[in-house]
């Protein structure tokens, strides 16, 4: 008597991997929709910052979509460095346009994780001493992040201008080594591109310190390059 068999096909490990990928993205989905979210949030605040940057003065308006946006951001992805720093700028820029009054906890607590979750990051050691020097007035407090963000990124923009700015605004009240500190700093920028030049030569003039840059430049040791010295004495320097 002959028996009959029926063989159940065999499942292949491909078809297994596929299925167990469509569960691990089903899973996921709700996880990607929100920094999805996030990102989107984050990038409709970084447009107005960058917006203010440029020169345009904040409205109200601008200001409230630019705050929600970037609280928004924080909220769904609060362990993201980037959007606690955006969080911060926003918040400084309605400080500095008077839409907003300054909340120094906030402020002190938004830096500092952003620093926690990237220690190694230059530009949130010169944006929050930036804060602590210009909205919370305290330069003592400030100085060591400046010292930081130096060590983490000796050649950033942002880190090269933040030093400016807070040694500029700040130079009868610091010591010698701070002076030396913002020396250096401007010979670093007086090397860099035109751009980073251009922001020394303001920066001077606006804190009315050309002649003691111009005077520290004649007499520096080493001496720059020669397109560097040029640079100097043609444009930053012409009497």
């Amino acid at each position: 008597m002959n028996s009959h068999f029926t063989q159940k096909p065999a499942v292949s490990k491909r078809s297994v991997f596929y299925v167990l990928m469509v569960f691990v993205l089903v899973a996921l989905l709700p996880i990607l929709v929100q920094k999805g979210l996030a990102s989107a949030y984050h990038f409709k605040s970084r447009f107005y910052i960058d917006q203010w940057s440029e020169g345009n003065v904040p409205t109200d308006l601008q200001y409230a979509n630019a705050l929600l946006a970037a609280d928004y951001a924080y909220n769904i992805d609060s362990d993201n460095a980037h959007y606690l720093l955006t969080l911060a700028k926003v918040m400084e820029w309605g400080v500095f346009s008077s839409l907003a009054q300054p909340n120094p906890p906030l402020f002190n607590q938004l830096y500092t994780d952003a620093i926690r979750f990237r220690p190694t990051w230059p530009n949130a050691y010169s944006d929050y001493a930036y804060n602590l020097a210009f909205i919370q007035r305290d330069i003592n407090k400030a100085w060591p992040y400046l010292i930081k963000a130096q060590q983490y990124g000796p050649y950033t923009p942002e880190v090269l201008h933040q030093i400016l700015s807070i040694g500029f605004a700040s130079w009868p009240n610091l010591t010698v080594s701070q002076k030396q500190f913002v020396f250096t700093t401007a010979k670093k920028a007086a090397s860099a591109n035109w751009r980073m030049r251009n922001d020394l030569k303001n920066l001077a003039s606006q804190y009315q310190l050309t002649p003691v840059l111009c005077t520290y430049f004649t007499y520096m040791t080493p001496r720059p390059s020669a397109q560097d010295e040029n640079w100097i004495k043609q444009d930053m320097c012409r009497k």
